[in-house]
């Protein structure tokens, strides 16, 4: 993994910890707050070891606020090192100062028995403080990752802090060898802390290294899951050499079988033959020893259409427009060479920035495309089976599912421009059933109708054709329609239109 992945991940463990941590601290003061104000005086809250409470809360809350963005891997660390070490010491000496406040009356008792009582109250302080402390090490040892001599080295400093506060700060005079004695029986019981949370943490690390491992596919590693669908699963991925951003899509343990395996391996090689700006690109294909079939793509930083409909609503005429052709181009190319694509949806249509250019739509998935050009289906659809997704499928298709041809993707087409349009699907019900019905029988209302407002009469009747029942009802190609839709007098959607779009929208819709 990078250094910029090794940072994130472990800013968000760190991030994670100081979070975790923070609530312990806030349970710990909310008992103690009851207890004193039930069993004690109000006037002990006063008290300077509460207010050291507090402070214990406030240095994990730090580490939180220090880590919860992406940093570097070294600053974390300091982040976490400091954070420890400050917290052991700030326990410490508050559990000191609690043994001083609460240190028994020894006036009248005989000093041999005095002094006893007097470092039986502290030497329990003192064990206090090492398992609070124990508490706080063994939760970091469990979230945050890391070597075992990283976390040797961690628990010596803090170690060396509380031995410090104990037996150097004791308040118990000039009692040298009571001193020692807090210190070596102090310092026994962290050691044994110490050795607990290093095999605690080698553990936990040689776990994730083996999740680490087991990600690696060829010469990818996968960072993270950020999509699934019924066709597999995409990661977040990087290259052991190159510097691009990578999309992984893997075919799942669970979804193997003669059927899939052919749709999936049928998908990357169509996919690859395909070069139109507005597709988007293969890098390469693979199978793990194990069977895991898996395909590497580019990575695009945008948001899909449906992402971008359901924050911000219904888009400009001028935007669907611009969005319209460059999907249309990328299916006249797709069907020129005999692919039919069989699943055009909002989901599956990516607005994003590429060579410096903005609002670039990039058709994906083609998981469900059908290769007319050699007749190869395989078998892998049939009547009574659904292909697609039920809100864009054209009436001849829900009828007969290999019926499917290029005007089958323009009538989806359609159905994609009339939701940018209106913020609304051409047909809505409670069932698949009920939306299947709709699109083999129901009119279909024009747009300026159920927007409630104008639409370009020649874009809205151009929809309403891309949506016709019969397909010799609609534009006969992708060609002819990006050639309609290019001949439809309307103000162009600018590249400052759209910076000033996503300036004002982008961080919202990536993060839907």
């Amino acid at each position: 993994m990078n250094d910029s992945l090794i940072g994130q991940s472990l800013s968000a463990r760190v991030a994670l910890f100081g979070a975790a941590w923070t609530g312990v601290s806030l349970f710990g003061v909310l008992v103690h707050l009851t207890t004193t104000l039930i069993l004690g005086s109000p006037k002990e809250l006063v008290e300077p070891s509460f207010a050291i409470q507090g402070i214990v809360c406030v240095i994990p809350g730090a580490m939180w606020l220090l880590c919860r963005t992406p940093r570097n891997a070294s600053f974390a660390r300091l982040v976490e090192a400091v954070g420890l070490v400050a917290g052991a010491v700030t326990i410490s000496y508050m559990c000191r100062l609690l043994a001083h406040e609460t240190t028994p009356a020894t006036e009248g008792v005989p000093a041999r028995f005095g002094a006893l009582l007097v470092g039986v109250a502290y030497d329990g302080f003192a064990t206090i403080g090492v398992y609070a402390s124990a508490v706080m090490f063994t939760l970091r040892s469990a979230l945050v990752p890391s070597r075992t001599r990283h976390t040797l080295l961690l628990g010596l400093a803090m170690g060396a802090g509380i031995v410090l506060v104990f037996a150097y700060f004791a308040p118990l005079g000039p009692d040298g060898p009571r001193q020692v004695s807090v210190g070596v029986s102090t310092m026994s019981l962290w050691l044994l802390v110490v050795a607990v949370c290093a095999v605690l943490s080698a553990t936990i690390y040689g776990l994730h290294q083996e999740i680490r491992e087991a990600r690696q596919l060829g010469q990818y590693t996968l960072d993270e899951k950020i999509g699934e669908g019924g066709m597999g699963i995409v990661y977040r991925a990087h290259h052991a050499m190159l510097r691009r951003p990578t999309a992984i899509k893997l075919l799942p343990h669970d979804r193997v079988g003669d059927e899939a395996i052919q749709r999936f391996e049928r998908e990357v090689q169509l996919t690859a033959e395909l070069t139109h700006p507005n597709t988007i690109t293969v890098y390469d294909y693979g199978r793990t020893p194990d069977g895991v079939f898996y395909y590497a793509m580019e990575l695009l930083d945008g948001a899909t259409v449906q992402a971008l409909v359901d924050t911000t609503g219904a888009q400009p005429p001028a935007r669907v427009v611009h969005v319209l052709r460059m999907v249309a181009g990328a299916l006249a190319e797709a069907h020129g060479r005999g692919l039919i694509h069989r699943d055009i949806k909002p989901a599956n249509v990516i607005l994003s920035e590429r060579g410096g250019t903005p609002d670039v739509a990039t058709v994906l998935d083609f998981g469900l495309a059908r290769d007319l050009a050699n007749g190869e289906d395989h078998g892998l659809t049939f009547d009574g089976k659904i292909m697609g997704t039920p809100m864009y499928l054209a009436p001849e298709v829900i009828k007969k599912a290999n019926a499917a041809d290029a005007r089958s993707d323009i009538y989806a087409l359609g159905a994609v421009a009339y939701f940018m349009l209106t913020g609304h699907p051409v047909f809505e019900a409670s069932t698949i059933v009920e939306v299947c019905s709709h699109h083999l029988h129901s009119p279909v209302m024009p747009l300026s109708q159920r927007l409630g407002a104008s639409i370009p009469a020649e874009l809205d009747a151009l929809i309403v054709q891309c949506l016709a029942k019969e397909p010799e009802g609609r534009p006969q190609s992708a060609r002819a329609l990006a050639e309609a839709l290019a001949a439809i007098d309307l103000a162009a959607w600018t590249e400052s239109d759209a910076r000033a779009w996503w300036d004002a929208h982008g961080a919202r819709v990536k993060a839907r």
